[in-house]
């Protein structure tokens, strides 16, 4: 299965800033470890909500940090 998270600018030229890369392996180290945590804690109504709610964060900041590095490209 490829990971949800995959570093690739829309702009292949673009060669962003090596913190932005950093962040967005942040972001899918993040991503993996909470989707393998989901399975453990599906019994658990409350671990469900929060698991999901940190999903939708993760999803937020990593479309944010897109938007991101696709304007510091094309200064």
């Amino acid at each position: 299965m490829a990971p949800f998270f995959d570093f690739a600018p829309l702009d292949p030229a673009c060669n962003p800033p090596e913190r932005y890369q950093a962040t967005f392996e942040l972001l899918a180290e993040l991503w993996g470890r909470v989707r393998g945590f989901r399975s453990l804690c599906d019994d658990d109504p409350l671990l469900t909500v929060l698991i999901a709610r940190l999903e939708h964060e993760i999803v937020a900041a990593g479309v944010v940090l897109g938007v991101q590095i696709e304007l510091v490209c094309r200064r």
